[in-house]
């Protein structure tokens, strides 16, 4: 637990016994197959009344106030690999409760896991637009150093001028997938093939 307050402390900036309580809360969830707050506090400190450390969880996390850069660059610290990264863009759906919440997020890619950076949560409905695409990428290069980035790698969904014109400003490469009907334009005069005859 020492190992995980002395990586905290030095990127977050917070007390120690906030720390100390993050870290042991962190210990929980790796223990635990569900995130329910009860579970947690059943098992965060040995010889504390469960319901103390359930109280002491909720003040916790509503006087949680975090910087997201400087956790996004504990997450790349914690990160089992070093730059260049591959980076990913991704839309995902989690469920508090019965409410579900669609979080785009911008990633690094490693053995096949995507280890999230910066997100956004997104409105009622999980539809994201170039605008949030180009907020959440702004945050991630705000803690990735575009020289560090190999590639950024995107689906289908996730086709934006705006944010493929701002990743060739930081001349970061990146690799989108099209739709096979797409068409690609060969000429000013507007002649142009289906994405799927340069396969």
């Amino acid at each position: 637990m020492q190992s995980i307050t002395n990586v905290l402390s030095d990127h977050l900036g917070w007390h120690r016994a906030r720390l100390k309580l993050m870290a042991r809360f962190q210990l929980a969830l790796e223990k635990l197959p569900a995130t329910n707050l009860r579970k947690i506090a059943a098992s965060l400190k040995a010889g504390v009344e469960h319901e103390s450390n359930y109280r002491r969880i909720q003040r916790f996390l509503s006087g949680c106030d975090v910087d997201f850069t400087d956790l996004g660059r504990l997450l790349v610290r914690l990160l089992p690999q070093e730059g260049p990264y591959v980076a990913v863009l991704d839309r995902t759906e989690w469920h508090f409760g019965s409410a579900p919440a669609g979080v785009l997020m911008m990633g690094i890619a490693h053995e096949g896991v995507g280890f999230p950076v910066a997100w956004k949560v997104l409105p009622s409905g999980g539809e994201s637009g170039a605008k949030s695409h180009i907020e959440v990428l702004e945050r991630f290069l705000a803690i990735v150093e575009p020289a560090s980035i190999e590639s950024v790698l995107a689906d289908r969904e996730f086709i934006s001028v705006d944010r493929m014109r701002r990743l060739k400003e930081k001349n970061t490469p990146f690799a989108i997938r099209l739709r096979s009907d797409r068409r690609v334009e060969l000429s000013p005069q507007g002649s142009s093939l289906p994405v799927r005859m340069f396969a």
